[in-house]
């Protein structure tokens, strides 16, 4: 009944089947769904019990993955192989020297560096008020 709404299911166990949405799902497919499980559903019920859990205004109303690169690489493999290439396509540190532009790595060491890790000292949220972070505009000065 499933196919025949056009729906995709994935048997997960004997009990449990699965089904992938996202942002692209909508009301339409929703009501699929519930007729291949012969459910009629209201959907604008459904709508005014649950509210807008994404405001209007920042609802996606352009297309999306319209580049040729999502479109040239078919499979999960071959997307994932083209990434790889794109980052190893990018110099650091810990493949060669980097001679210029690097002056921040070349003067502090890495362990001079190892404060910033702890959690007393980086887990500071960007928009503390200035009363709590005295000690932050002290090492600032």
């Amino acid at each position: 009944a499933a196919r025949e709404q056009g729906v995709n299911l994935h048997r997960v166990d004997a009990d449990t089947l699965s089904l992938a949405c996202d942002e692209t799902t909508d009301r339409a497919r929703l009501a699929a769904v519930w007729a291949a499980f012969g459910v009629t559903a209201d959907i604008e019920a459904l709508d005014a019990s649950t509210g807008d859990a994404l405001p209007e205004a920042l609802r996606r109303t352009s297309t999306y993955l319209t580049h040729p690169v999502f479109h040239a690489h078919r499979s999960e493999t071959a997307m994932l192989r083209y990434l790889r290439s794109l980052s190893d396509k990018d110099y650091a540190l810990d493949r060669g020297m980097i001679p210029l532009g690097s002056c921040t790595m070349k003067l502090n060491a890495t362990t001079e560096m190892e404060p910033v890790t702890w959690p007393e000292f980086g887990s500071l949220h960007p928009f503390v008020p200035v009363s709590q972070a005295q000690g932050y505009l002290e090492l600032i000065r």
